[in-house]
Formats: C-alpha cells, sequence, structure tokens
C-alpha cells in the first residue's frame, strides 16, 4: 500500500518498454482519464519504480504524445475519388469515430498536445481533397477550420449529457413565467440531433455549403 492507501501492484523483473509504456498508460486513460494519469500512477500499474518510467518517457507531456500517437494509428485515409465531398466525409467521420471511443484524445487536442503524424496526414487529405474541388488555399483554409472545430464541438456536446437539456417547467405555484419560452421548446429537438448519430449529417450541410462558393 502507498501512503494514501492506494495499492501498488507487484513489481516485475520484465524489461520495461515503450510498447508497456504504451499499453498501460492507455489502460489507465480509459479507465480514469487524463485528470487519473501521473507518472507514478503509471509506474504503479506497471509494477516499476518511477525512475525506470523516466528512463524512457522524460514527462507526461511526451507520454502523452505517445499515446494519442497510437490511438491515432486509427485514422484511416481513404483513397481519393471522383467525389471530393464524400472522400472528406469518410476521412472526418472515421477520426470523429475513434475520437468518441476514446474522449480523453479530444482533451489532449483542447490542451495543446503536438499533433501526432496521423493527425497532420489527415489535415493534409482534407485540404489537398479542397484544392482538387478547386477551392483556392483561403477558402481550403476556412472550411479546414471549420470541420474541426465543429468535430470537436460536437464530440464535447456528446461526452456532456447535460447540454441543452430542456429547463424544468414551471409549475402552476410559479409566479414567474418562463423566460425562456423558445429554449423549453425547441431543446428537446437540440438534444436529439446532438446526441444521435447526425453529426454525419451536418458534416454534409457544413461541406457543401462551402462547395457549393467554389466556381
Amino acid at each position: 500500500m502507498t501512503s494514501a492507501g492506494t495499492p501498488t501492484r507487484a513489481h516485475t523483473t520484465q524489461p520495461l518498454t515503450r510498447a508497456h509504456i504504451v499499453a498501460a498508460g492507455l489502460r489507465l486513460l480509459e479507465r480514469h482519464g487524463t485528470a487519473g494519469l501521473s507518472m507514478r500512477k503509471l509506474a504503479n500499474e506497471l509494477g516499476k519504480a518511477p525512475a525506470a518510467v523516466y528512463r524512457h518517457v522524460s514527462d507526461k507531456r511526451e507520454l502523452m504524445t505517445l499515446l494519442f500517437d497510437e490511438v491515432s494509428h486509427q485514422f484511416t485515409i481513404p483513397a481519393p475519388g471522383d467525389n471530393p465531398r464524400n472522400d472528406i466525409i469518410k476521412a472526418v467521420e472515421n477520426a470523429h469515430r475513434v475520437m468518441k471511443e476514446h474522449p480523453w484524445t479530444v482533451t489532449l487536442i483542447l490542451d495543446g498536445t503536438p499533433p501526432t503524424p496521423h493527425i497532420l496526414r489527415l489535415s493534409q487529405f482534407i485540404l489537398d481533397t479542397m484544392i482538387r474541388k478547386g477551392m483556392t488555399d483561403t477558402q481550403a483554409a476556412h472550411l479546414h477550420t471549420a470541420i474541426w472545430q465543429y468535430t470537436l464541438g460536437h464530440l464535447l456536446m456528446t461526452q456532456n449529457k447535460k447540454w441543452h437539456q430542456p429547463p424544468h417547467p414551471h409549475t402552476k405555484t410559479t409566479p414567474t413565467p418562463n423566460p425562456y419560452p423558445t429554449l423549453q421548446r425547441i431543446a428537446p429537438l437540440i438534444n436529439h440531433i446532438t446526441h444521435h448519430n447526425h453529426f454525419t449529417t451536418n458534416l454534409a450541410t457544413l461541406i457543401d455549403k462551402a462547395f457549393a462558393l467554389t466556381p
């Protein structure tokens, strides 16, 4: 037991590798999120002294980059087809699915963790596809930014189950009228759109509107 009463794993004699560190780090992230991951907890998960972990990973920031890189391997890039719109949707939809399965990745992006090579490759593909469609560099930059902002925003909203829940209706005994009647009426629709599988539909609308401005 640690001084705080937390059980520790028995130290192992198995040689430690980066692959072991990544696997243990992912286990901690999936169980506890980024707040539950530290170098000391990682060492405990591995059954090693913290100094052994530091010989492979310099600090938590480097560890997070390694873990993010491991998960972003799952980002797939479709082969370019005849429909740039569908190519972008497929690529972004896949990235959205991966990040939804690993919610901590959104936290890492928003915390400023450097993009992994797989994310850079995804952005390169999206921009190349926009240029192939006939967009200018400026138009492509705006749409690329909007797609990432929408994707991350959607993931944050779906993680927060209380986002835009309708306010409690006022009872007959409440003398003050409802100050948010429009929100009260429309919030259930917002909830439905946010927490059900409308991501691709809204993404397609965003891309279609932008492509409509392309000569």
